[in-house]
């Protein structure tokens, strides 16, 4: 694609998507854990929403991982942290709000955090299953 004859337009054009693909990630993460907090299965909440309106190419490719237990690493959540770092300091630099960017940067941030940095970018899940545990059940 040719995006434009300023230096740099290539560069501003990779930025935006991974400002997409990182929301999109920790949108989907966000929904399934949802899912799985009100006991219903993620995976045929998956099911749903991978053909319905609120599908995305990162919702199909990232969501089938974010159920599997330790998901072979395609692309590490250190990769998002930096990238969504990256649309941040771009955003600020141009004094632009970015909003929901700064909220999946800092759902990435806290899943490096715990220890998941180096795992697939599907375990950003992992971040918003510490922020809501499950209840404890009565008797526990």
């Amino acid at each position: 694609f040719h995006v434009g004859e300023d230096h740099g337009a290539g560069s501003t054009a990779k930025l935006i998507n991974q400002l997409l693909c990182g929301v999109h990630i920790a949108a989907a993460a966000e929904a399934l854990q949802l899912a799985e907090a009100a006991g219903v299965n993620p995976k045929s909440v998956f099911d749903i929403v991978s053909v319905s309106a609120a599908s995305s190419w990162m919702l199909n490719d990232r969501g089938p991982r974010m159920l599997e237990e330790t998901p072979q690493v395609r692309s590490a959540v250190d990769i998002f942290v930096k990238d969504l770092g990256i649309v941040l300091d771009h955003g600020r630099a141009a004094r632009h709000g970015l909003p929901l960017s700064a909220a999946a940067h800092q759902m990435l941030l806290a899943a490096s955090g715990a220890g998941h940095g180096k795992a697939d970018d599907s375990q950003v899940i992992q971040a918003y299953r510490s922020l809501n545990p499950k209840p404890a059940s009565p008797g526990d």
